[in-house]
């Protein structure tokens, strides 16, 4: 039997025009790179595997700054990339800053978190602070004279930023600022650090933070290294400022507004940091893959065993996945519609994945992984900061969480 449902011609019309127009109004994000961004990558990808893949272990073992390196980015626009070209940026988006982000770990996983990161005293300065501070502090990253720092942590708190001790006091026209930060990149290469302190002793505690542009050549401003288990060309420091004095001018936007706008650099550095270590997974699932094609067992590669088949196929799943994350909540940025807790979801999945495919990679490399003669050991030391620093993986859950019972909807 068959079943005919006459459907009037005009309706038919009405119904195709409503299908051929449904995205009018309607922003759609694009799933492929556009023809800048493509081409963006592809520069990126030859400068990173001439300037910085040959020398990831040499700079692991020396435990230097790759400053020469830095430097080289920079000269290219690659330093930065977002900061507007009148000061020394490349004007793209946040797009853009997280493709050069993953290319440059997937790379090297230390070489190139540590000159990605040369911009951590930027966006507060670009977002909140004077023309004078952009011009003649800011502007000198991008162009390679040395990079920035931000310091919020300290030895006796962390993720509780409201906790913090160290004080930044009014004297006369100038600041005096007291106080430990612990953890800080870039404490003793930088040319200058962002620093949070306490300026108002009220409730509740995170209302009295203000955030202060401090020269690291300033009397009192000292830098110890901090040994740590990765990352070993960063630059991490304990930094004490024992009665250091700024210019009253020093103070970057408002009086008791730091906490605020520290809030607001996250959205953005959250996404930097799970695209860093998009990137480290990415170097790590390559290296692998071509490893388990080349080596053999059994009479035959490792890729045709079936255990390591599937051990690189959830290393891709991680990756595919992790990529969405950080491409969405970057696109929002760019958009002008950030999202506190997308961004915290794609640091927080990306640095997880990472950890879950360099431990992997280490299997699948077998002995040879736990030497320092492949590459793969220094990844998986270099992943497990991620879940660390700009916000622990629990304090991401934290912002997800309050967005859940904040708003269902997505």
């Amino acid at each position: 039997m068959n079943l005919t449902i006459p459907i009037r011609k005009e309706g038919l019309c009405q119904c195709l025009s409503w299908l051929a127009n449904i995205n009018c109004g309607v922003e759609v994000m694009d799933f492929e790179f556009d023809e800048e961004h493509r081409m963006l990558q592809d520069a990126v990808r030859e400068f990173a595997e001439k300037e910085i893949m040959p020398y990831g272990k040499e700079y692991d073992e020396s435990k230097k700054y790759p400053m020469e390196i830095y430097k080289k980015a920079a000269k290219l626009g690659f330093i930065g990339a977002s900061i507007p070209e009148e000061y020394n940026g490349a004007g793209m988006d946040c797009l853009a800053e997280a493709i050069i982000s993953m290319e440059f770990t997937r790379a090297d996983s230390s070489i190139g978190s540590s000159i990605d990161l040369a911009t951590l005293g930027v966006p507060m300065v670009l977002k909140f602070g004077s023309e004078e501070q952009k011009e003649n502090y800011m502007a000198k990253v991008p162009k390679g004279e040395g990079p920035s720092a931000i310091a919020i942590t300290e030895p006796d708190c962390g993720t509780d930023v409201a906790a913090m001790r160290a004080k930044a006091v009014l004297d006369g026209d100038e600041w005096v600022i007291n106080g430990t930060k612990q953890f800080i990149t870039n404490g003793s290469v930088g040319i200058y650090t962002v620093v949070l302190a306490k300026t108002a002793d009220i409730q509740p505690p995170h209302r009295g933070i203000s955030a202060f542009l401090v020269e690291t050549d300033r009397e009192g401003y000292e830098a110890k290294p901090i040994e740590k288990m990765g990352m070993h060309c960063h630059d991490t420091c304990e930094v004490a400022l024992k009665n250091v004095r700024i210019p009253k001018d020093n103070l970057i936007g408002e009086l008791n507004r730091g906490f605020y706008q520290l809030m607001s650099f996250f959205n953005e550095s959250r996404i930097k940091i799970g695209a860093l270590h998009l990137g480290i997974a990415i170097g790590a699932y390559e290296r692998a893959l071509d490893y388990a094609k080349q080596r053999k067992a059994f009479g035959k590669p490792l890729i045709e065993h079936q255990a390591i088949q599937f051990k690189l196929a959830d290393m891709w799943t991680d990756i595919e996945a992790a990529k969405l994350l950080v491409y969405k909540a970057a696109w929002l940025v760019d958009k002008g519609k950030p999202d506190p807790a997308l961004s915290s979801a794609a640091k927080l999945f990306a640095s997880e994945a990472a950890i879950r495919v360099t431990y992997e990679a280490v299997q699948i490399f077998g002995g040879y992984g736990f030497s320092k003669e492949y590459d793969i050991e220094r990844y998986y030391r270099d992943a497990r900061v991620g879940t660390i620093y700009e916000g622990t993986s629990e304090a991401q859950r934290m912002v997800i969480s309050r967005r859940l019972m904040g708003r269902i909807k997505a």
